[in-house]
């Protein structure tokens, strides 16, 4: 009797703790788990960006659980990131603002830091807040509760650790994003999580397990093994912090945003069919991959409408409901009426086109200094050392193959005047006109030439 008892109550424990789950991830604000890779190219990972459609590299990695992502929520297949280099791009993303306006307008460093973050901003919405892993603003400016208590800061290095067991720090990381999501659902409170991947940046390390089964399959005499096996090793720490949301009870009040920082250098992978890598504003250099999962997403759905990172902070700012109007500078806009299929499916930025300026040396592959501009189908390339200005159709030619210049003159001449705008209105000062680049042709998709900077 007092067996069966014991297991009655047991059950009505059981019972009880499933119902206040399901009673928080209903009543509380939906977490917000965002995952940032380190050079992770648009398809170096196992999910088609097209419709049924496998991208070129994708034979060469298997990430199950970047799939878990995809298949339950959406997926864009022309996604970019806000700069080609690891720390403008973390910059722009952090307070919603493209790099033309964050590094080359003139502003000082202490204009630059008063900008409001993604952390602070959520911090304001009563969100508990973290981030594990690489950092390149100061932790001081982003608003975090939770930074890294055990590594301090990690900063924007290349990761490695020389460690068999935790390679890239991809266990470690993971480790302390779990304890976080444990200790702020124990505690009732909504969290807003940043677990930045040192991998796949470069140098590779990879669980010797990983690394030996990629040794002895089939398409290992084909691509780069060590990448292959690190970026699985990636895949693997998500699938933690995925299975974890399952186990709290709060997977289904729960968003995970996965992207990655811009493309990865040439000199280790191409991106094929794309053209040229990081460090370049070519879609190697800065298409990636964007995936999202949470409340209100069509499952394996997705989207072809162009979308940036510095989209994140406006749609986290819907996300939590934050009720202060976010600053005027933001150029990103929110991502929820695509991702829950509302208004058509659009993203309002206030303006049509969209802007990347890079005019800096990256110490990579093919740099030149550069901006680019897409509107519509169309995408322009504006090369500053030789002042030449070259139009793709980029909805057709995603290697960036057929110049269209000479064939639509207006169309070059209309978009060449939305950028000379935009740089007025933002006041923009560098077009690094002085610094010469590689004035060669066109780099090829597949190039692989100089050595670039690790960062």
């Amino acid at each position: 009797m007092k067996y069966v008892f014991k297991n009655y109550v047991v059950k009505i424990l059981a019972l009880l703790f499933i119902l206040s789950s399901n009673a928080y991830a209903q009543e509380s604000p939906p977490n917000i788990i965002f995952f940032l890779t380190d050079d992770q190219g648009w398809d170096h990972h196992s999910v088609p960006m097209f419709e049924d459609e496998p991208s070129t590299n994708n034979g060469y990695f298997k990430t199950p659980n970047i799939e878990r992502i995809a298949n339950s929520g959406m997926r864009f297949s022309n996604a970019y990131a806000a700069a080609p280099m690891c720390n403008p791009s973390r910059r722009s993303l952090h307070v919603g603002q493209s790099i033309a306006q964050v590094l080359f307008t003139g502003k000082s460093e202490r204009e630059q830091a008063a900008a409001l973050t993604i952390g602070e901003m959520m911090q304001t919405a009563g969100y508990q807040t973290a981030h594990f892993g690489k950092w390149s603003p100061g932790p001081s400016e982003s608003g975090l509760d939770y930074y890294n208590v055990t590594d301090g800061r990690l900063g924007n290095a290349a990761g490695n650790q020389n460690d068999p067991d935790d390679p890239k720090q991809i266990f470690g990381i993971t480790d302390r994003a779990i304890d976080f999501m444990q200790e702020s659902v124990a505690a009732g409170e909504p969290f807003y999580m940043q677990i930045s991947h040192f991998a796949p940046h470069t140098g590779p390390e990879a669980l010797q397990e990983t690394l030996q089964a990629w040794r002895e399959s089939a398409s290992a005499r084909r691509r780069n093994i060590e990448i292959s096996a690190m970026t699985q090793d990636l895949d693997t720490g998500v699938g933690m912090v995925l299975d974890e949301l399952e186990k709290l009870g709060v997977d289904n009040n729960t968003y995970v945003f996965y992207t990655s920082d811009h493309g990865q250098t040439t000199r280790i992978l191409n991106h094929d069919p794309l053209t040229s890598g990081k460090g370049t504003l070519w879609e190697g250099g800065i298409r990636v991959p964007f995936i999202v999962s949470g409340p209100g997403i069509e499952q394996g759905s997705i989207s072809h409408e162009r979308v940036v990172s510095i989209d994140l902070f406006p749609t986290f700012a819907n996300l939590a409901n934050v009720d202060q109007a976010l600053p005027s500078e933001i150029e990103g806009g929110d991502l929820l009426p695509v991702l829950q299929g509302l208004e058509q499916g659009k993203v309002d930025r206030g303006r049509e086109e969209l802007i990347f300026h890079f005019p800096s040396g990256s110490g990579q592959a093919d740099f030149r200094p550069m901006s680019a501009i897409y509107l519509g189908d169309y995408k322009m390339v504006k090369l500053y050392d030789t002042d030449e200005k070259m139009l793709f159709n980029i909805t057709e030619d995603l290697g960036e193959k057929d110049n269209l210049a000479k064939e639509l003159p207006a169309k070059v001449d209309e978009m060449d005047a939305l950028l000379v705008s935009y740089f007025d209105e933002m006041g923009v000062t560098d077009f690094g006109s002085s610094a010469r680049g590689d004035q060669g042709n066109r780099p090829a998709g597949n190039q692989r030439n100089r050595q670039g900077r690790n960062n």
